[in-house]
């Protein structure tokens, strides 16, 4: 599964500006902002390759913790998870109403009270993926996807890394990249 956040850029519906694919990037990286650490915006996954039995029936997607709970049950599931954000670029337009859409109303809490008192969304962060993608290259073309070192609390230092190879998810099914 491939995970990440997207970058928010200023749009104003009164503008007609369209940006060919070359200058997204760009745009991205002047005008842009990574959203909020606990968001994330893009899953990209192989059929089959996903616990959805686990899902429950009766969640919205786009509402408070939906995205942190995919993740957080594939993980669980042993399912590997790249955090794909230095490397791919998600653009979402901003606009005079904002984000935080799925934060407002009435039912902006319903999926917390569906997933329960137990469900911690920070164990389904993009920080919480078992691999990262980096660039090979220079010219950002190649990108290779490395074993991020998990992180624990240790005494007298903040979130030492450590791994052991029985921690280490089936990385097999990556094939289909």
């Amino acid at each position: 599964m491939v995970i990440g956040r997207r970058t928010n850029v200023r749009f104003s519906v009164r503008s007609s500006q369209t940006y060919l694919p070359e200058e997204v990037g760009v745009m991205a990286k002047k005008r842009g902002k990574l959203y909020m650490f606990s968001a994330l915006d893009y899953f990209i996954m192989s059929s089959g390759g996903y616990p959805w039995h686990r899902i429950p029936h009766d969640v919205v997607v786009g509402r408070v913790g939906y995205d942190n709970f995919l993740v957080l049950m594939a993980i669980r599931d042993r399912v590997s998870v790249i955090d794909a954000n230095k490397t791919l670029v998600a653009v979402h337009q901003t606009d005079v109403d904002g984000n935080l859409a799925g934060h407002r109303g009435k039912y902006a809490g319903f999926n917390m009270r569906q997933f329960g008192r137990s469900f911690n969304f920070r164990g389904g962060m993009t920080s919480s993926a078992q691999y990262e993608t980096k660039f090979t290259d220079a010219s950002n073309t190649s990108i290779k996807i490395e074993k991020r070192p998990k992180k624990t609390k240790s005494k007298g230092r903040r979130n030492a890394n450590v791994s052991s190879p029985k921690d280490q998810p089936n990385i097999n099914h990556l094939s289909w990249l």
